[in-house]
């Protein structure tokens, strides 16, 4: 019963490291859909299945984000939610930090590249959305 139990306790902990492991996705094969909840109040439209070159290049650049740098988001315009594949991206406009993606818990990426990409795709054509904005 012993050794069963510390087998356990071993084992747990290597499997989820090893399923926290990024994954890259095929981006040949990829689809991907964007999700903009925040339509109304950005002037973009809701919902947009990408295709051709752009579909490429957002598959290749989501598989080369980095392991992020730790930001504290505490306030933020909207979001835009990016599917590859069912892996979900949050393309979030915070307040302090510019545009950022969410690579993981607690940790984001800026990309101005794919940002600017992402917005002509998606007819958005300010960052900010509130009425007290500054930029």
């Amino acid at each position: 019963m012993k050794l069963k139990f510390a087998s356990l306790f071993f084992t747990l902990p290597l499997v989820f490291l090893t399923g926290c492991e990024k994954t890259l996705v095929d981006c040949e094969k990829s689809n991907i859909i964007i999700e903009n909840r925040w339509y109304a109040e950005n002037g973009g439209i809701d919902y947009l299945e990408v295709k051709n070159d752009d579909r490429i290049f957002i598959c290749e650049t989501i598989n080369n984000f980095s392991e992020g740098e730790e930001i504290v988001i505490s306030n933020n315009y909207g979001y835009l939610e990016i599917f590859l594949i069912g892996k979900k991206t949050d393309m979030i406009f915070t307040y302090s930090n510019g545009v950022v993606y969410r690579v993981g818990v607690g940790k984001y990426v800026h990309n101005e590249e794919l940002t600017k990409r992402i917005l002509r795709l998606m007819y958005i054509s300010k960052r900010c959305w509130a009425k007290d904005c500054v930029s």
